[in-house]
């Protein structure tokens, strides 16, 4: 049988993130909230005009949103340029409530976590859209994530209305879309995983493999679990529960998750709208400048 105390030490000794030998202040200091605020609100109001522009405008003639849109579903299209445009718009909303976050001392914590999370699980949604293998694909995942987006108000019968205020019944547009993709030749609903995606998106943007744990860490963190909140606790000289307090090797690696994301999902974003050459120069020229700032602090809490 296992030791107990052993068992209490493995759950006392469990972090979001090994940092063993990082160098600096335990927590934030001043100059890391400026820094990290100025290079998150870079990308943010970047991907925001990029959004709202792409919005406002039909798609440029060429680029693969304009071969979907003149295409033979060229509403589902749509519906899936409008949840690519509302996942980024609430992912950087997500964003910008993190940047509030950093800059409020008393409330620098474990919420930070929980809105690094939304944004990450927003931008994974226009992500998923745009790791399509080809035009039916797209169309493919737009109808069963406008299915999947349904699932939970069937199951509770919840009363839903659209924008325009008409009723709507999930159970009955649940079925309109799989007869949907019946009629399409399409495989039955995908089963959409919201940890899935969030993972598959953190993989390809950071180049790991440590999407899935990253987002449980994240996760455990936003529902409070124990082996969250120990990384956020602190401790008086004499041993005594005083407060919470965000470690700042675990804030830097949420800054770099929320980064990374950002810019690989808007860099397809912007392919997907045809490279124009403003949204690509606006997009890397952010980018090229958050890196400026970020990688400093990053490079003085590395471990040795």
């Amino acid at each position: 049988m296992a030791d107990p105390k052993n068992q209490h030490d493995a759950l006392e000794n469990r972090r979001l993130l090994p940092t063993p030998g990082a160098h600096g202040p335990a927590e934030l200091v001043d100059s890391d909230v400026q820094s990290i605020s100025r290079a998150v609100l870079l990308l943010v109001t970047t991907t925001e005009k990029i959004t709202f522009e792409t919005a406002n405008n039909p798609p440029p003639t060429g680029s693969p949103a304009n071969a979907l849109w003149r295409g033979s579903e060229g509403g589902y299209a749509i519906d899936g340029f409008i949840t690519m445009q509302y996942a980024n718009m609430s992912a950087m909303d997500h964003a910008r409530g993190f940047v509030s976050l950093i800059r409020t001392p008393t409330v620098r914590s474990t919420a930070l976590a929980t809105v690094a999370r939304g944004a990450l699980e927003s931008l994974a949604r226009t992500w998923h859209l745009l790791a399509r293998e080809s035009n039916s694909d797209f169309v493919y995942r737009v109808i069963s994530l406008l299915r999947s987006d349904l699932r939970y108000s069937e199951l509770l019968d919840e009363p839903i209305r659209t924008r325009d205020g008409d009723p709507v019944d999930p159970v009955a547009r649940r079925e309109f879309y799989s007869a949907e993709l019946e009629r399409l030749g399409l495989p039955s609903p995908a089963r959409i995983e919201l940890a899935g995606m969030v993972s598959a998106m953190l993989d390809a943007e950071m180049g790991k493999s440590d999407g899935r744990m990253r987002y449980s860490a994240l996760s455990s963190i936003a529902h409070a679990h124990r082996l969250g909140i120990n990384t956020f606790i602190t401790t008086g000289n004499d041993g005594n529960i005083t407060g919470l307090a965000a470690p700042r090797p675990v804030v830097m690696d949420m800054v770099g998750q929320l980064v990374a994301a950002t810019f690989g999902t808007t860099q397809s974003f912007v392919a997907f709208y045809g490279d124009q050459t403003r949204h690509v120069e606006l997009l890397e020229t952010a980018m090229q400048r958050a890196l400026r700032i970020l990688v400093p602090i990053m490079n003085s809490i590395g471990p040795d």
